[in-house]
């Protein structure tokens, strides 16, 4: 902020940012050299001479010969110059108020509106800071790709894509210069007028007459200009993608021919070392992948064992803990002789309800998580 209010901070020179259009002084006013005065004070007239006393009279202050020769005593051509001096020293004075009280006002303004906009002014920059990074990652990205096909007609394209962005961009700045500065300026896009008058064509279709209104219309010029640009840069990108098509195709036939070359060329040992390399690299892959499938299988098998043996004992114990408890203190088990039909009934299907969900996974070296069960 204190950068963009610097220019009007600042004492402007009389060309500060000067257009065709208009310029800053316009609106500020003229303003005096607030440093030094070109005019004297009384103890300064007093030391000059009469003849530079009359002179300055003259030249400065448009006195005439015939006024000069009438006053005859020197403190009243002291007076009459002291006089002109002062007006003169007032003029000064109320130019600066006034340029210093317009400047006071514009910035007061510029600050209110940065204030206020600040949010707005963000998102438009970080709009264009985003849309500059993809828009450069692309034009890098078709460069390299361009670079490693070794493609000159999708250079070429790129280049031409590249031109035909930096003329949009140029007629965009031209188009948001145009609302406050005048498009003549030879540093402008030429941007051709085609005026569409809409009451000058309702006025025609009724057969009356437009008036005032028909000298009015909306210049359509950049929008067709920004049409043929768009059309030009898509017609451009297709015609660039088809070249590195072309290239990648070329350069894959190429590769082509190149290994089939150099299969023709080779030796019986030669082919014979290639078959055995690529049969070692497949057996070794195969293992890789048979090591993997028996961990995975072991991993399984051992959930699925733990899942079982809990399920067992969660089974067992529901249906009587405290000839489970008294076989845990005791170190021995009597569950078959002191546990009714039903009990053996409900603790069976249990047990195959387990052992269908562990799908035969949990029978190690012999043994099963359901020997004490059944």
């Amino acid at each position: 902020m204190f950068l963009f209010m610097l220019p009007l901070l600042s004492p402007p020179s009389t060309n500060l940012l000067t257009v065709r259009a208009y310029s800053l002084g316009d609106i500020l006013g003229s303003e005096t050299d607030l440093d030094s005065s070109t005019t004297l004070s009384l103890p300064e007239i007093s030391e000059m001479r009469v003849r530079d006393i009359r002179r300055r009279l003259t030249r400065s202050h448009g006195y005439g010969s015939d006024e000069i020769m009438a006053i005859l005593d020197k403190k009243e051509l002291i007076n009459a110059l002291a006089y002109e001096e002062h007006r003169v020293r007032q003029k000064e004075d109320e130019a600066r108020r006034r340029f210093v009280m317009r400047r006071s006002i514009i910035v007061a303004l510029l600050c209110v509106v940065v204030a206020i906009f600040f949010p707005l002014f963000r998102h438009v920059w970080e709009v264009g800071s985003i849309n500059f990074v993809v828009y450069t990652d692309k034009k890098r990205h078709e460069a390299k790709t361009c670079w490693e096909l070794k493609s000159a007609w999708g250079a070429l394209g790129v280049f031409c894509m590249f031109v035909v962005d930096t003329l949009s961009l140029w007629l965009s700045v031209t188009v948001l210069l145009s609302w406050v500065m005048n498009t003549k300026s030879k540093y402008f896009f030429p941007i051709p007028s085609f005026a569409v008058r809409p009451a000058a064509i309702m006025a025609a279709s009724t057969g009356g007459n437009a008036g005032a209104l028909g000298n009015y219309g909306v210049n359509i010029g950049p929008m067709v200009v920004t049409w043929m640009f768009r059309f030009v840069n898509g017609k451009l990108e297709l015609w660039t993608g088809k070249a590195l098509v072309n290239s990648q195709k070329l350069r894959r036939k190429q590769e082509r021919d190149r290994k089939k070359a150099w299969k023709r060329g080779e030796t019986q040992e030669e082919k014979e070392a290639r078959r055995t390399a690529r049969a070692s690299r497949r057996n070794l892959k195969e293992s890789k992948k048979q090591a993997q499938m028996d961990a995975a299988r072991e991993e399984v098998m051992r959930v699925a064992k733990e899942e079982a043996r809990a399920r067992a004992d969660e089974a067992s114990f529901k249906i009587n803990p405290q000839q489970h408890i008294d076989g845990d203190s005791d170190g021995s088990s009597n569950e078959a002789s002191q546990l009714s039909r039903e009990e053996r009934r409900a603790a069976a299907a249990a047990a195959a309800e387990a052992r269908q969900e562990a799908t035969g996974w949990a029978t190690v070296e012999g043994t099963t998580a359901f020997d004490d069960l059944d």
